[in-house]
Protein backbone atom coordinates (compact mmCIF):
# COMPACT_ATOMS: atom_id res chain seq x y z
CA UNK A 1 0.00 0.00 0.00
CA UNK A 2 0.95 3.34 -0.96
CA UNK A 3 -0.33 6.22 0.86
CA UNK A 4 -1.52 9.79 -0.33
CA UNK A 5 0.84 11.37 2.08
CA UNK A 6 3.56 9.05 0.08
CA UNK A 7 3.08 9.81 -2.65
CA UNK A 8 2.09 13.73 -2.43
CA UNK A 9 5.90 13.72 -1.07
CA UNK A 10 7.29 11.98 -4.01
CA UNK A 11 5.21 14.45 -6.48
CA UNK A 12 6.17 17.77 -4.31
CA UNK A 13 9.72 16.57 -4.50
CA UNK A 14 9.77 15.81 -8.09
CA UNK A 15 8.15 19.74 -8.70
CA UNK A 16 11.31 21.10 -6.54
CA UNK A 17 14.04 18.66 -8.44
CA UNK A 18 12.51 20.36 -11.68
CA UNK A 19 12.50 23.92 -10.30
CA UNK A 20 9.05 24.86 -11.81
CA UNK A 21 7.43 28.24 -11.88
CA UNK A 22 4.78 28.79 -9.51
CA UNK A 23 3.00 32.36 -11.64
CA UNK A 24 -0.38 30.59 -12.23
CA UNK A 25 -2.32 30.40 -9.33
CA UNK A 26 -0.13 28.19 -6.31
CA UNK A 27 1.90 29.79 -4.39
CA UNK A 28 4.27 27.02 -3.47
CA UNK A 29 5.17 23.64 -5.27
CA UNK A 30 3.36 21.66 -2.26
CA UNK A 31 -0.05 23.16 -3.47
CA UNK A 32 0.69 22.18 -6.87
CA UNK A 33 1.81 18.77 -6.14
CA UNK A 34 -1.74 18.70 -3.45
CA UNK A 35 -3.77 19.47 -7.14
CA UNK A 36 -2.05 17.27 -8.97
CA UNK A 37 -2.13 14.34 -6.54
CA UNK A 38 -6.50 14.85 -5.61
CA UNK A 39 -7.26 15.53 -9.43
CA UNK A 40 -5.25 12.24 -10.61
CA UNK A 41 -7.55 10.34 -7.60
CA UNK A 42 -10.69 12.65 -8.99
CA UNK A 43 -10.97 14.17 -5.54
CA UNK A 44 -12.12 17.72 -5.42
CA UNK A 45 -9.73 20.42 -4.16
CA UNK A 46 -11.90 21.76 -1.88
CA UNK A 47 -13.96 19.09 -0.32
CA UNK A 48 -10.61 16.88 0.32
CA UNK A 49 -8.84 17.45 4.09
CA UNK A 50 -5.81 16.06 5.54
CA UNK A 51 -7.93 13.19 6.47
CA UNK A 52 -7.20 10.84 3.31
CA UNK A 53 -3.40 11.09 3.85
CA UNK A 54 -3.05 8.01 5.37
CA UNK A 55 -5.34 6.01 3.42
CA UNK A 56 -4.52 4.61 0.27
CA UNK A 57 -3.76 6.07 -2.95
CA UNK A 58 -5.73 4.42 -5.67
CA UNK A 59 -3.55 1.97 -7.80
CA UNK A 60 -5.86 3.29 -11.02
CA UNK A 61 -4.49 6.87 -10.44
CA UNK A 62 -0.90 6.19 -10.48
CA UNK A 63 -0.67 6.31 -14.05
CA UNK A 64 -2.85 9.32 -14.34
CA UNK A 65 -0.59 11.00 -11.91
CA UNK A 66 2.36 10.39 -13.85
CA UNK A 67 1.71 11.83 -16.81
CA UNK A 68 0.51 14.35 -14.87
CA UNK A 69 3.78 15.03 -13.22
CA UNK A 70 5.70 14.88 -16.81
CA UNK A 71 3.56 17.35 -18.27
CA UNK A 72 4.43 19.43 -15.42
CA UNK A 73 7.96 18.57 -14.87
CA UNK A 74 9.05 18.47 -18.64
CA UNK A 75 6.62 19.99 -20.64
CA UNK A 76 6.52 22.73 -18.43
CA UNK A 77 2.51 23.37 -18.50
CA UNK A 78 0.54 24.93 -15.88
CA UNK A 79 -1.17 22.95 -13.24
CA UNK A 80 -4.12 24.74 -14.21
CA UNK A 81 -3.86 23.34 -17.57
CA UNK A 82 -3.36 19.90 -16.56
CA UNK A 83 -6.22 19.30 -14.23
CA UNK A 84 -8.60 21.57 -16.12
CA UNK A 85 -9.36 23.84 -13.55
CA UNK A 86 -8.62 27.06 -11.45
CA UNK A 87 -9.87 28.44 -8.50
CA UNK A 88 -10.21 32.58 -8.44
CA UNK A 89 -11.52 33.98 -5.49
CA UNK A 90 -14.51 31.53 -4.07
CA UNK A 91 -15.01 30.50 -7.31
CA UNK A 92 -13.95 27.77 -9.31
CA UNK A 93 -13.42 27.65 -13.50
CA UNK A 94 -12.59 25.50 -16.47
CA UNK A 95 -9.13 26.54 -17.43
CA UNK A 96 -7.45 25.16 -20.92
CA UNK A 97 -5.16 26.86 -23.07
CA UNK A 98 -7.95 29.24 -24.87
CA UNK A 99 -7.54 31.64 -22.10
CA UNK A 100 -4.47 32.46 -19.89
CA UNK A 101 -5.37 30.85 -16.27
CA UNK A 102 -6.85 33.42 -13.72
CA UNK A 103 -4.77 35.20 -11.48
CA UNK A 104 -5.68 38.88 -11.54
CA UNK A 105 -4.80 40.33 -8.33
CA UNK A 106 -8.22 42.69 -9.71
CA UNK A 107 -10.35 39.99 -7.79
CA UNK A 108 -9.55 41.59 -4.29
CA UNK A 109 -10.97 44.73 -5.54
CA UNK A 110 -14.09 42.60 -7.28
CA UNK A 111 -14.83 40.56 -3.80
CA UNK A 112 -14.70 44.12 -1.95
CA UNK A 113 -17.45 45.66 -4.40
CA UNK A 114 -14.83 47.89 -5.34
CA UNK A 115 -14.90 49.90 -1.87
CA UNK A 116 -14.24 52.36 -1.54
CA UNK A 117 -13.38 53.29 -5.08
CA UNK A 118 -16.99 53.23 -6.20
CA UNK A 119 -19.33 55.79 -5.54
CA UNK A 120 -22.28 53.74 -6.45
CA UNK A 121 -23.02 51.19 -3.93
CA UNK A 122 -25.00 49.41 -6.70
CA UNK A 123 -23.27 49.83 -10.08
CA UNK A 124 -25.51 49.08 -12.77
CA UNK A 125 -23.14 47.71 -15.56
CA UNK A 126 -19.50 46.24 -15.66
CA UNK A 127 -17.94 45.63 -17.93
CA UNK A 128 -15.22 42.78 -18.30
CA UNK A 129 -12.93 43.78 -21.48
CA UNK A 130 -10.21 41.69 -22.71
CA UNK A 131 -12.37 38.92 -19.94
CA UNK A 132 -10.45 35.79 -21.47
CA UNK A 133 -12.18 33.26 -19.81
CA UNK A 134 -14.72 35.53 -18.16
CA UNK A 135 -13.21 34.87 -14.44
CA UNK A 136 -13.28 38.52 -13.64
CA UNK A 137 -16.55 39.35 -14.74
CA UNK A 138 -18.33 36.43 -13.49
CA UNK A 139 -16.56 37.35 -10.35
CA UNK A 140 -18.18 40.26 -10.40
CA UNK A 141 -21.53 39.27 -11.36
CA UNK A 142 -21.41 36.67 -7.94
CA UNK A 143 -20.91 39.99 -6.29
CA UNK A 144 -23.63 41.90 -7.89
CA UNK A 145 -26.16 39.45 -9.07
CA UNK A 146 -28.73 42.54 -9.91
CA UNK A 147 -26.18 44.22 -12.30
CA UNK A 148 -25.37 44.03 -15.77
CA UNK A 149 -22.32 41.67 -16.91
CA UNK A 150 -21.16 42.04 -20.21
CA UNK A 151 -17.79 40.13 -20.58
CA UNK A 152 -15.71 41.02 -23.80
CA UNK A 153 -12.88 39.88 -26.21
CA UNK A 154 -11.77 39.80 -29.72
CA UNK A 155 -10.36 36.64 -29.34
CA UNK A 156 -13.15 33.77 -30.79
CA UNK A 157 -11.72 31.07 -28.71
CA UNK A 158 -11.20 33.18 -24.93
CA UNK A 159 -15.18 33.53 -26.08
CA UNK A 160 -15.75 30.17 -26.37
CA UNK A 161 -14.23 29.42 -22.69
CA UNK A 162 -16.10 32.25 -21.06
CA UNK A 163 -19.31 31.00 -22.72
CA UNK A 164 -18.55 27.51 -21.12
CA UNK A 165 -17.93 29.08 -17.95
CA UNK A 166 -21.10 31.10 -17.61
CA UNK A 167 -22.99 27.88 -18.34
CA UNK A 168 -20.91 26.31 -15.12
CA UNK A 169 -21.85 28.93 -13.06
CA UNK A 170 -25.56 29.33 -14.58
CA UNK A 171 -24.71 32.97 -14.92
CA UNK A 172 -27.21 35.54 -16.37
CA UNK A 173 -23.88 37.59 -18.14
CA UNK A 174 -23.60 38.98 -21.51
CA UNK A 175 -21.17 37.68 -24.25
CA UNK A 176 -19.53 40.38 -26.66
CA UNK A 177 -17.19 39.58 -29.01
CA UNK A 178 -15.56 43.43 -29.41
CA UNK A 179 -12.55 45.37 -30.10
CA UNK A 180 -11.96 46.70 -26.76
CA UNK A 181 -14.61 49.35 -25.72
CA UNK A 182 -15.42 50.27 -29.02
CA UNK A 183 -18.78 48.48 -29.13
CA UNK A 184 -20.09 50.37 -26.13
CA UNK A 185 -22.19 53.68 -26.16
CA UNK A 186 -21.60 56.69 -24.65
CA UNK A 187 -21.61 57.20 -20.91
CA UNK A 188 -23.21 53.65 -20.29
CA UNK A 189 -20.82 51.93 -17.80
CA UNK A 190 -19.90 52.31 -14.12
CA UNK A 191 -17.38 50.09 -13.91
CA UNK A 192 -14.82 48.62 -16.51
CA UNK A 193 -12.54 45.78 -15.48
CA UNK A 194 -9.81 45.91 -18.19
CA UNK A 195 -6.86 42.97 -17.58
CA UNK A 196 -5.43 43.56 -21.16
CA UNK A 197 -2.04 42.31 -22.68
CA UNK A 198 0.46 44.26 -20.68
CA UNK A 199 3.47 42.39 -20.79
CA UNK A 200 6.56 44.66 -22.73
CA UNK A 201 9.35 43.60 -25.04
CA UNK A 202 11.42 42.98 -22.44
CA UNK A 203 9.19 40.68 -20.17
CA UNK A 204 8.22 38.57 -22.69
CA UNK A 205 11.40 37.86 -24.15
CA UNK A 206 11.86 36.55 -20.63
CA UNK A 207 9.39 34.51 -19.73
CA UNK A 208 9.46 31.16 -17.58
CA UNK A 209 8.27 28.54 -20.06
CA UNK A 210 5.12 27.97 -18.19
CA UNK A 211 3.89 31.16 -19.60
CA UNK A 212 4.78 29.86 -23.44
CA UNK A 213 1.89 27.28 -22.99
CA UNK A 214 -0.66 30.26 -22.94
CA UNK A 215 -2.03 31.98 -25.59
CA UNK A 216 0.69 34.88 -26.33
CA UNK A 217 -1.90 37.53 -27.89
CA UNK A 218 -3.35 37.87 -24.45
CA UNK A 219 0.54 38.66 -22.76
CA UNK A 220 2.17 40.60 -25.49
CA UNK A 221 1.05 44.27 -24.65
CA UNK A 222 4.12 45.84 -27.02
CA UNK A 223 7.06 47.32 -26.67
CA UNK A 224 6.01 49.28 -23.66
CA UNK A 225 3.41 47.05 -22.64
CA UNK A 226 0.60 49.79 -23.47
CA UNK A 227 -0.38 49.00 -26.96
CA UNK A 228 -3.98 48.38 -26.39
CA UNK A 229 -4.24 50.29 -23.25
CA UNK A 230 -3.86 53.83 -24.78
CA UNK A 231 -7.42 52.76 -26.55
CA UNK A 232 -8.75 51.62 -23.33
CA UNK A 233 -7.94 55.48 -21.58
CA UNK A 234 -9.68 56.96 -24.61
CA UNK A 235 -12.77 54.80 -24.79
CA UNK A 236 -13.05 54.23 -20.86
CA UNK A 237 -13.66 58.21 -20.90
CA UNK A 238 -16.20 58.42 -23.29
CA UNK A 239 -18.06 55.03 -22.23
CA UNK A 240 -17.92 55.36 -18.16
CA UNK A 241 -20.84 57.14 -16.72
CA UNK A 242 -19.87 60.13 -14.41
CA UNK A 243 -18.65 59.07 -10.75
CA UNK A 244 -17.77 55.28 -12.88
CA UNK A 245 -14.20 54.13 -12.59
CA UNK A 246 -12.02 51.61 -14.37
CA UNK A 247 -10.28 49.32 -12.99
CA UNK A 248 -6.86 48.37 -15.11
CA UNK A 249 -4.26 46.15 -14.86
CA UNK A 250 -0.83 46.62 -16.25
CA UNK A 251 1.82 44.81 -14.12
CA UNK A 252 5.59 45.75 -14.47
CA UNK A 253 4.39 47.88 -17.00
CA UNK A 254 3.07 50.37 -14.39
CA UNK A 255 6.08 53.14 -14.86
CA UNK A 256 5.49 53.65 -18.33
CA UNK A 257 1.54 54.22 -17.61
CA UNK A 258 2.54 56.75 -15.22
CA UNK A 259 5.00 58.39 -18.28
CA UNK A 260 2.06 58.35 -20.65
CA UNK A 261 1.34 62.15 -19.03
CA UNK A 262 1.53 64.06 -16.29
CA UNK A 263 -2.05 65.00 -16.73
CA UNK A 264 -3.28 61.31 -16.09
CA UNK A 265 -3.99 60.27 -12.97
CA UNK A 266 -3.78 56.79 -12.02
CA UNK A 267 -4.24 55.63 -8.52
CA UNK A 268 -2.08 52.83 -7.50
CA UNK A 269 -3.74 50.38 -5.23
CA UNK A 270 -1.75 48.33 -2.07
CA UNK A 271 -2.60 44.90 -2.58
CA UNK A 272 -3.58 42.89 0.34
CA UNK A 273 -3.14 39.24 -1.05
CA UNK A 274 -0.04 40.07 -3.33
CA UNK A 275 0.38 41.52 -7.37
CA UNK A 276 0.91 45.12 -8.32
CA UNK A 277 0.14 47.29 -11.53
CA UNK A 278 -3.60 47.41 -10.79
CA UNK A 279 -4.44 51.48 -10.82
CA UNK A 280 -7.86 52.98 -10.77
CA UNK A 281 -9.14 55.67 -13.03
CA UNK A 282 -12.03 57.57 -12.66
CA UNK A 283 -14.44 59.20 -15.58
CA UNK A 284 -13.06 62.39 -14.27
CA UNK A 285 -9.64 62.14 -14.02
CA UNK A 286 -10.02 60.47 -17.62
CA UNK A 287 -12.18 63.70 -18.67
CA UNK A 288 -9.32 65.74 -17.40
CA UNK A 289 -6.55 64.00 -19.19
CA UNK A 290 -8.97 63.73 -22.54
CA UNK A 291 -9.13 67.78 -22.31
CA UNK A 292 -5.48 68.65 -20.97
CA UNK A 293 -4.28 66.47 -24.11
CA UNK A 294 -6.91 67.39 -26.70
CA UNK A 295 -5.81 71.51 -25.93
CA UNK A 296 -2.09 70.82 -25.84
CA UNK A 297 -2.43 69.03 -29.66
CA UNK A 298 -4.81 71.87 -30.46
CA UNK A 299 -2.01 74.32 -29.46
CA UNK A 300 0.94 72.30 -31.27
CA UNK A 301 -1.16 71.95 -34.66
CA UNK A 302 -1.92 68.50 -34.07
Amino acid sequence: MTSFREILIATEDALVEANIYCGHGFDSAHDEAVALVLAAANLSLTETGSEILDESFPNEAESTLEQYVQRRCQDREPTAYIVGEAYFGPLSFICDRRALVPRSPIAELVEKGFDPWLTSASPEVIVDVCCGGGSLGLLANAVFPEALVVLSDLDRSALSLAADNRQLHDASVGLIRGDLLSWLADESTDVILANPPYVDAEDMAALPPEYLHEPQLALDGGADGLDLVHSLLIDAERTLKQGGIMILEVGNSLEALDAISAHLSPVWVELAYGGHGVAILTKTDLSIWRGMTDNLGSRVGV
